[in-house]
């Protein structure tokens, strides 16, 4: 079973990565905590296992487990650097929740939007054992499609800032350039004025619709968070989630392995629904791996009979290849994804592939904000950009049907 990213050099099974993947967890067991004191022995350069946890959101799983260790290997400077940088990655994932909980304050309860939190500090919140563990860049909040517009205006008059430009990271200034993304915008990059910044989704995933939206909306759960109620994802939809997207990013990331863990050990946890909903929505393959490579991360031993060979084994392969926490490492193995969903086709059920497929088309037809930036339209004219996306789908079909005669 192939995976297309042996070009990217062999992935590493030394003790250092064997130590990083078994301490990406929020807890370890008696024989994992043996493990990791075995493993320690056999490092043999600390500054590069403490580079590696610094890139790769290690550090939070490093400084809690393995403290006394660090202590005896590392000199008293790094340590006080390492301690430092702990203490802002807690004080970060602390200011990511209390800006969840203004955000739901500003933009969500005074309209009683049909919403729900997913990822980041959310999942922390409800599945960590100790939320802070759980570092994030950005909080990620689903809308419904009647309440998103709502919601973006609300967000606006709060002073939150839309990114525009992503690459130039531009915001939005004009009122027409802020209606084009409030209407036709797949994921609006929201800004507040500590610069925290949200995702407010249209979809669950970006690309190809996959996810049931009004489904799990209607399902979502309440989680007390401080004084507030908010909501979540239900936890079945929310672990088939976090392994479609997290696989999606090739697992580069090692809080992204915690989150498997974290979620399988909680109370909430039901596997046989589990499988039931990604059977249901295609996914059984991706869900399945995933749930084996969790269980792969602490089993050094039968790595070399797994790796790259089997489904779980691939997305070890495709975790230890990103250790270094390198983007391009991420970014250059889309080249060959399903999509821009599915690293390979063996993720999803074969029989989803042609609905995949015309979904993602259907999707891709919609103006979106590339096309708007790169040549501004009035609203009356935004039709002439479906014309341009039906010409663009039709070429590149008429280029697929060409290569596979």
């Amino acid at each position: 079973m192939g995976h297309g990213l042996d070009q990217y050099g062999p992935a590493r099974k030394d003790a250092t990565a064997q130590l990083l993947l078994l301490i990406a967890r929020d807890v370890l067991s008696d024989q994992q905590t043996s493990k990791m004191h075995a493993l320690s022995e056999q490092v043999t350069d600390w500054h590069e296992f403490v580079s590696l946890c610094l890139r790769n959101a290690g550090l939070p799983f490093a400084y809690k487990h393995m403290s006394a260790i660090l202590h005896e290997k590392l000199e008293p400077a790094v340590l006080l650097e390492l301690k430092a940088r702990a203490l802002r990655q807690t004080m970060d994932a602390m200011k990511l929740s209390a800006a969840m909980a203004q955000f739901h304050r500003d933009c969500l309860e005074p309209i009683s939007a049909d919403y729900f939190f997913m990822k980041g500090p959310a999942l922390g919140m409800q599945y960590y054992r100790d939320a802070a563990l759980r570092t994030s860049c950005d909080v990620d909040v689903l809308v419904s499609q009647s309440d998103f517009s709502k919601v973006a205006r609300l967000a606006l008059e709060k002073d939150y800032r839309f990114l525009f430009q992503t690459e130039e990271g531009d915001f939005a200034t004009k009122s027409q350039d802020l209606d084009f993304l409030i209407r036709h915008s797949e994921c609006i990059s929201a800004f507040n004025a500590d610069g925290i910044h949200f995702e407010i989704h249209r979809h669950i995933e970006k690309t190809t619709p996959i996810f049931p939206t009004d489904e799990i909306l209607s399902a979502s759960e309440t989680v007390k968070f401080g004084r507030a109620t908010i909501r979540t994802m239900p936890t079945a939809w929310h672990f088939v989630y976090i392994t479609y997207h997290h696989s999606r990013h090739f697992w580069s990331r090692l809080h992204w392995i915690a989150d498997l863990h974290a979620l399988m050990s909680h109370q909430t946890f039901d596997r046989n629904a589990v499988l039931a909903l990604a059977r249901r929505i295609g996914l059984l393959p991706t869900v399945q791996a995933a749930m084996e490579f969790a269980d792969l991360t602490d089993k050094a031993d039968i790595w070399p009979d797994a790796l790259g060979v089997t489904p779980a084994g691939i997305f070890l392969d495709a975790a230890l290849r990103g250790l270094p926490g390198d983007h391009a490492f991420e970014l250059e193995s889309w080249d060959a994804m399903f999509l821009f969903d599915f690293g390979d086709e063996w993720q999803f059920d074969k029989k989803k592939k042609y609905l995949f497929w015309a979904q993602s088309a259907w999707r891709r037809l919609k103006p979106n904000e590339h096309q708007y930036q790169q040549q501004p339209r009035k609203r009356s004219l935004e039709w002439l950009y479906t014309l341009e996306n039906i010409g663009t789908l039709g070429g590149n079909l008429l280029k697929r049907i060409g290569f596979q005669s």
